[in-house]
């Protein structure tokens, strides 16, 4: 009972100090401030705070989100700029849109938890404009309790393609094994013109002719040797010795050099040293294929280009005389004029070169027959001389022409072709092709700025050389390749053909390279060192692939920038 009254002071006590806080409405004057501001007629001030709470908090939602939005849409902006120069620098056209949303989702990835709703990209008729579009969503934060759950952002952009400055020279296999399929319905030799058409179409955009003067293309088909056309007299070494055959050489009824050369010695053909006719190591021999059944060299061979046959011996005409009133068969009795004789000479019939006497005063000379027709393809000193070179030119119409020119004939000397790659480019020589090269200042100096200088490779088969075949080193038994031995033959010039990429690389010429076909008729190997780096070799196991790699080639090639 005690401890009840105690606890009901305590309560009484603790209630009179707390009157003083709670406000009650019949009590007046209190001093509470809280009941001054109730009984206040300035309380209506209450509910316009609690508004003007709610707007300020609104408006900071919507900075926030428009915030967020901005963030996002110069995300979305960016990334399809980098889409665009991504895709386009890498893939075919043809396939821009995948590629360019493929680099779009990489670039964008889900910033800020939008998510991209789509994009698109149309390319004018000559593909060197692109127009690209992308939007996204993304979910507002503050924005939601007014009914505003996401927002819809976009991007645009203009790409433009365009070759900033480029010397190109596709060095193309044109030899005998480029007839056959590879895997596809069309012959290696088909593909490889359909896909060269189709990096010179990516280059010059559609156009027939680059007028900026930016942009010149060549072209070197190679088989067993090039042929650099017959307008380059100062080229060549007029005595230069050919393989069992004397000078002049006989070209035929009505024949004449076709434009093929024959390798440098000495070390001259791995480097891009210009001719000059004082000095003879650098100057060319005409490619004289010597008629198989007539060689004197002792190399056994196929014999299957007899381009001409001895039919007859002209006559010896000797010194043996008869003289007036005597019969003499030879120089005894003397004739002379103060002894009356008159002396005559005889013509004496000859079969062979030998049966012409010592005492003649003319050989014995042969007369041929030649097969017909005598040209590269069937018999004849030319025969499986490749399709001419085509010096660098700014009209494609000019490439596609000599592109459809070629055909598919000849062993394969790939240091060959490369080596007049080299010399397409090669600013020594300047001055030298004559024609547009000359008018235009061709080639440029390297590093010239705004200017790169290329290479295109393409072959299906390896370094070959055999006594069948008569190329730019002859035979192998020739020896001019520096051994007669046909895996140590095949081995220098596969050195020969390593130097010369590293000499065009050291210049800061790029190499791309291409084996077509099957690997096991590739030296894999060599082309993927030849080229400038990994990514610029490609193989291509069947013709339908090639096109692929051409178009890609040509885009890396090409220039793109972001133009709006």
């Amino acid at each position: 009972m005690k401890n009840l009254r105690a606890l009901t002071k305590r309560t009484k006590t603790a209630w009179r100090g707390a009157r003083r806080y709670f406000v009650l409405p019949r009590e007046r004057g209190s001093r509470n401030p809280f009941l001054r501001f109730l009984r206040s007629e300035s309380g209506m001030t209450l509910p316009l705070l609690v508004i003007s709470m709610t707007a300020m908090l609104g408006f900071t939602g919507i900075a926030i989100d428009t915030a967020r939005m901005q963030m996002v849409q110069s995300k979305l902006q960016f990334s399809l700029d980098a889409a665009g120069l991504a895709a386009g620098s890498t893939v075919s056209t043809t396939s821009l849109n995948s590629e360019t949303a493929k680099y779009l989702n990489s670039n964008f990835n889900g910033y800020m938890g939008a998510t991209l709703t789509g994009s698109s990209v149309t390319a004018d008729s000559t593909n060197t404009n692109f127009n690209l579009s992308a939007t996204a969503t993304l979910p507002t934060t503050f924005m939601g309790v007014v009914g505003v759950k996401q927002i819809t952002v976009t991007a645009n952009s203009h790409i433009s393609r365009a070759v900033t400055g480029l010397e190109l020279v596709m060095v193309l296999d044109n030899t005998g094994s480029m007839s056959q399929s590879a895997g596809g319905s069309v012959s290696k030799i088909q593909a490889l013109q359909t896909a060269s058409k189709t990096l010179v179409n990516t280059l010059f955009g559609g156009a027939t002719t680059s007028t900026n003067g930016k942009l010149w293309v060549g072209i070197v088909p190679f088989s067993q040797a090039v042929n650099i056309g017959t307008s380059h007299p100062t080229w060549i070494n007029a005595n230069y010795t050919y393989d069992g055959t004397t000078t002049p050489l006989d070209w035929g009824p009505s024949g004449s050099w076709g434009g093929c050369v024959d390798a440098r010695q000495n070390g001259e053909d791995i480097t891009d040293d210009p001719p000059s006719q004082t000095t003879a190591s650098t100057l060319f021999g005409q490619y004289y294929w010597t008629s198989d059944n007539l060689n004197t060299d002792g190399i056994g061979n196929a014999a299957y280009n007899n381009w001409k046959t001895i039919a007859s011996y002209q006559k010896c005409v000797t010194t043996y005389k008869r003289c007036k009133g005597a019969s003499c068969s030879n120089v005894s009795p003397t004739c002379s004029a103060t002894n009356g004789y008159s002396c005559v000479q005889i013509a004496d019939t000859c079969t062979t070169v030998a049966s012409c006497t010592v005492n003649s005063t003319t050989k014995c000379t042969p007369n041929y027959t030649y097969a017909s027709p005598l040209n590269t393809t069937n018999k004849g000193p030319n025969l499986l001389c490749s399709q001419q070179v085509t010096p660098m030119t700014n009209n494609a119409t000019t490439l596609t022409n000599a592109i459809t020119s070629m055909s598919a004939q000849g062993d394969t000397l790939i240091n060959q072709g490369l080596e007049w790659g080299w010399n397409m480019l090669s600013p020594r020589w300047r001055g030298q092709w004559g024609g547009t090269m000359d008018a235009n200042s061709l080639p440029l100096d390297y590093n010239t700025q705004g200017m790169a200088k290329a290479i295109v490779l393409v072959t299906d088969g390896e370094n070959t050389i055999d006594n069948t075949s008569h190329g730019a080193y002859w035979f192998l038994g020739s020896g001019l390749t520096g051994s007669t031995s046909s895996s140590t033959a095949v081995s220098k010039l596969d050195s020969k053909t390593l130097a010369l990429c590293t000499a065009m690389k050291n210049q800061g010429i790029y190499i791309y390279t291409i084996g077509l076909g099957t690997s096991g008729g590739i030296n894999t190997a060599e082309l993927q060192s030849c080229a400038t780096a990994v990514n610029y070799y490609f193989a291509s196991p069947t013709t339908s692939q090639l096109s692929t790699i051409f178009s890609a080639i040509g885009d890396s090639l090409s220039n793109l920038r972001v133009s709006q």
